[in-house]
């Protein structure tokens, strides 16, 4: 065990003198912030408006059905009175039905659109990594952070590399 660590710390010195004889800086580091690269690239806009026309969609069909809910709730208090008890027991467990039915489209539209944007926000991430790796090895970066993940507060302006990645990531997803 002692003497794997003495060759992997050889290893580590050699590459560090290599890289300085070289003139390369060792300890280049780049800053991303990957929800700015969803928000501002060309595709992370087109999946936005696409996931909110389908919410849209879905909102107007949970719309429609609240309606008939609510409709179907004024004309029982309307009628109750002249209801028999039974008839008032019918419609009492059809308004429950009705709403149960709506409480769950409600889940069931909340997690198909949850779904959707993780599949979505994952595609374009496996996308973005692609570009952050090539930006990284052509860079000669030691490593690239995110800022979100990376506990980052701060970081100056000449590491930020969250610009040149939209920008290739526009241009990667303009020429297919």
């Amino acid at each position: 065990m002692k003497k794997s660590f003495l060759v992997s710390t050889a290893i580590m010195v050699i590459l560090l003198g290599y890289n300085i004889a070289l003139g390369e800086d060792p300890n280049r580091i780049g800053m991303i912030d990957l929800q700015k690269c969803i928000k501002e690239s060309k595709e992370g806009q087109k999946v936005f408006a696409a996931l909110k026309k389908k919410k849209d969609g879905l909102q107007k069909r949970l719309d429609s059905k609240e309606k008939e809910l609510l409709e179907l709730r004024k004309e029982f208090d309307k009628q109750a009175m002249m209801l028999s008890m039974d008839a008032q027991q019918s419609k009492k467990k059809t308004i429950e039905r009705k709403t149960r039915e709506l409480e769950y489209l409600v889940k069931d539209l909340n997690e198909d659109m949850r779904r959707s944007q993780g599949i979505e926000q994952k595609r374009i991430l496996n996308e973005l990594e692609e570009i952050i790796e090539k930006i990284g090895s052509e860079g000669n970066y030691a490593m690239i952070l995110e800022k979100r993940v990376g506990g980052v507060l701060y970081w100056a302006k000449p590491f930020d590399l969250t610009d040149e990645v939209i920008k290739a990531y526009d241009q990667m997803k303009g020429g297919k």
